[in-house]
């Protein structure tokens, strides 16, 4: 069969316009919470129920991802009174967040649930730190770590640098152009009163840093 050329996301065929994130919490942003994963996410998940004018009756499925550092769906419902028809909690980071709405999505188009919270709570400062340091940082190597955890590969930064090189080679893609990103970064969060890090950066700082 030919591709479809139905391409018009206006029609009921797709599911533009149909779904919203209606709900936003956060907890403060600091080092050395004194507060555990699982406070931290009963508190960002109530603080976005009440953001979208909903009680506990209101919410029928929950996910969240973690890396190493979290609390599970089922734990942070129980703190709210919220009964689940459907939860699932995955491993990931990154991008993992868009992933998790699009299950949302799915899930909600099957009939499983009406309302799903989604979140993710960690203490990276005073528990598992990205790159391997804190008072949790002796985390057991599994599975397929072994190719790459023995040799420090661990971080987001570790993982992706050699993903940009081969992005340099391959494009011709410049260490400003990627600092761009940075930039771009602390724009956004010197507009956040609850960001932690706010201070702005140029391209200059970014190429001539660490």
């Amino acid at each position: 069969m030919p591709p479809s050329t139905d391409t018009d996301a206006s029609t009921n065929k797709f599911l533009r316009g149909k779904y919203a994130v209606c709900g936003i919490g956060e907890t403060s942003y600091r080092r050395g919470s004194e507060e555990s994963t699982r406070n931290l996410a009963t508190w960002a998940v109530s603080n976005a129920m009440s953001d979208a004018g909903m009680d506990a009756s209101d919410v029928d499925g929950m996910l969240s991802y973690s890396g190493n550092d979290s609390t599970f769906s089922p734990l942070i419902a129980n703190e709210l009174g919220i009964r689940l028809n459907f939860y699932m909690d995955v491993h990931g980071g990154g991008s993992s967040t868009e992933a998790l709405i699009g299950i949302a999505i799915g899930v909600i188009e099957a009939g499983m649930c009406n309302t799903v919270a989604i979140f993710r709570a960690m203490n990276g400062y005073s528990q598992v730190r990205i790159g391997g340091t804190g008072a949790r940082s002796a985390v057991p190597i599994v599975g397929d770590q072994i190719h790459h955890r023995a040799y420090g590969w661990q971080s987001a930064g570790q993982m992706f640098a050699p993903t940009f090189l081969r992005h340099m080679y391959d494009y011709g893609t410049t260490p400003e152009q990627v600092a761009a990103v940075k930039v771009a970064h602390s724009n956004h969060a010197s507009n956040n009163p609850k960001a932690y890090y706010r201070q702005r950066h140029t391209v200059e700082d970014v190429v001539n840093s660490r």
